[in-house]
């Protein structure tokens, strides 16, 4: 049975100030602890703890089987999953599928609920997420519900349905409803079809298959691969083992991520397992007990455990530019680093090495605001720059500035001083509820700068990559802003405040979280194709 509706959610993101001072751990008890951690686990990058939970819940609406026109109808059934991490209990899921009669046709309503609690920076980070959904006994999908809880932050939920050739979506951020259409491509799967029918059609040793299906969490389609191996012998929860057929699954929205699953005679999922992250993630199917014992937030923190160590870098954002010799296993970082105004990219020694240059593009004193297309200036589900408080924020920051870059840069420093709570219990907040809230993480930061600066006309993105921290000497992942000032995207770190960023900043990628884009979580997957596989050496620094 698939195990996940997605749970974890925003893995973990690293803010240069939260090493000042995580509750319970000094900087030395911090920097043991990293070095245990990394003893046993190979060098990772970060990403927050939403992230995951997407990723999570694409991986395994995967055991797909052979695309059969029409399959017979299910029984009701309902099954739980455990999961841990490295080892460590970390939550549970529930999947239920319930076939329902409807103007004389049957269809298969399923819901899919995660549960996860994790540490993060010492902090205790509590997600779960549903998704429902309505497919034909073919599997092609009709319509969707997907939530994503994160206490303190509000409920963000995305409604679909497909009508004809088109897909009618409603988005509830921040209690805000959103409408979109978009085209729909006629055939396109469920996105928890595909267990059923590895149940009712396993394939043989050797055999792979390939399909097309929707995901909501990234408001996407995606090719998923299914490759069948060998019966071998597989350890269980309770010690036991079980002769259970290995199966391989990918996701082209993740490239260089596969999940092994091992599934039994009746074709049901026994056991998973996931590397990312840097940690093993394993789910065993289990009984409904087993399944509901409480969760002990484990000892293993993923916020720690991910940073990338490196030398020392003094002084590290006042550096005008750095050179990184970048190592990934089995890929060429070329593929993933892009080139941007303030980052060139080489071929190294070999495919897998890269030469990055990143070269500091200081705020200018004065700045004009150049033609540039209409997503990075207009509102949206995430970064409203029209809601009435953000616009507030931005009224308050800039005051009586009319120069572009003079008001980036007040406003820059405006929500470092005005985000006074600066804590990872928060996953991705909108732009809307961090200005009312005041507080989280880097993502947190870098959504309401980036509307704020919308809201004066100021366009502007997110950046999602890397940050040196001084404290452990290593780097995290970390969500920034950019501003189009004089023809360049010029990049702005509210957690910093310190008027533009040096050259400790590495870039994996950008967004705009237009609405008619891929969903916000999509801006992540970068990090997560190069998670557990990263190495970074400092070359030089300037």
């Amino acid at each position: 049975m698939p195990w996940w509706s997605g749970c974890v959610g925003s893995a973990v993101v690293v803010c240069p100030w939260h090493f000042e001072g995580i509750p319970g751990m000094s900087l030395t008890s911090m920097r043991m602890s990293l070095a245990v951690l990394t003893a046993r686990l190979p060098s990772t990058r970060l990403l927050r703890t939403r992230l995951l939970t997407a990723w999570l819940l694409t991986a395994w609406f995967l055991s797909a089987g052979h695309l059969a026109a029409e399959t017979p109808p299910p029984q009701r059934e309902e099954a739980w999953q455990v999961i841990y991490l490295n080892g460590q209990r970390v939550g549970y899921a529930r999947w239920l599928i319930d076939p329902r009669e409807r103007d004389g046709q049957t269809l298969i309503h399923t819901a899919a609920e995660t549960h996860m609690t994790i540490k993060r920076f010492g902090q205790t980070l509590k997600m779960s997420t549903l998704l429902t959904s309505e497919e034909t006994t073919a599997g092609d999908l009709l319509r969707f519900v997907f939530e994503m809880k994160n206490p303190p932050a509000q409920t963000t939920r995305t409604e679909g349905l497909v009508v004809g050739k088109e897909l009618q979506l409603q988005t509830t951020i921040n209690g805000r409803a959103d409408k979109l259409t978009a085209p729909w491509t006629a055939g396109l799967k469920s996105p928890t079809y595909q267990d059923r029918l590895l149940r009712q059609n396993p394939l043989k040793a050797g055999e792979s298959k390939t399909f097309e299906a929707f995901l909501p969490e990234f408001n996407k389609a995606a090719k998923i691969t299914v490759a069948a191996g060998k019966t071998e012998a597989v350890k269980l929860l309770d010690g036991r083992e079980a002769e259970l057929q290995r199966v391989k699954v990918s996701n082209s929205l993740l490239p260089g991520i596969v999940t092994d699953a091992w599934i039994n005679a009746h074709g049901e999922t026994v056991k998973s397992s996931t590397n990312m992250l840097g940690t093993e993630m394993v789910t065993y199917t289990v009984s409904r007990d087993e399944a509901m014992n409480a969760i002990t937030v484990a000892e293993l923190d993923l916020g720690v455990s991910t940073l990338v160590k490196v030398r020392a870098i003094p002084n590290p954002y006042a550096t005008r530019k750095a050179v990184y010799r970048i190592t990934l296993a089995d890929d060429n970082p070329a593929k993933v680093l892009p080139v941007s105004d303030t980052q060139s990219v080489k071929p190294g020694p070999s495919d897998n090495v890269a030469e990055v240059t990143v070269t500091a593009l200081p705020l200018p004193a004065a700045a004009k605001v150049l033609p540039v297309a209409e997503e990075f200036t207009r509102p949206t589900s995430y970064l409203q720059s029209n809601d009435e408080k953000v616009q507030e924020h931005a009224r308050l920051a800039a005051g009586e500035l009319t120069d572009p870059a003079q008001i980036a840069r007040a406003m820059e420093k405006y929500v470092r001083d005005k985000l006074t709570n600066k804590n990872f219990s928060t996953a991705l907040a909108s732009a809307a509820e961090v200005a009312r809230s005041l507080e989280g993480d880097c993502t947190e930061h870098a959504c309401l700068l980036a509307a704020m600066l919308r809201a004066r006309q100021i366009p502007s993105r997110v950046a999602v990559g890397l940050i040196y921290v001084e404290g452990p000497s290593a780097f995290g992942g970390h969500m920034w802003t950019e501003a189009f000032l004089d023809g360049k995207w010029v990049p702005l770190d509210a957690t910093l405040g310190r008027g533009g960023v040096g050259a400790t900043h590495l870039k994996l990628g950008d967004a705009t979280f237009a609405d008619d884009a891929a969903a916000p979580l999509s801006a992540f997957a970068s990090l997560l194709t190069v998670i557990g596989k990263l190495q970074i050496e400092v070359v030089s620094v300037e």
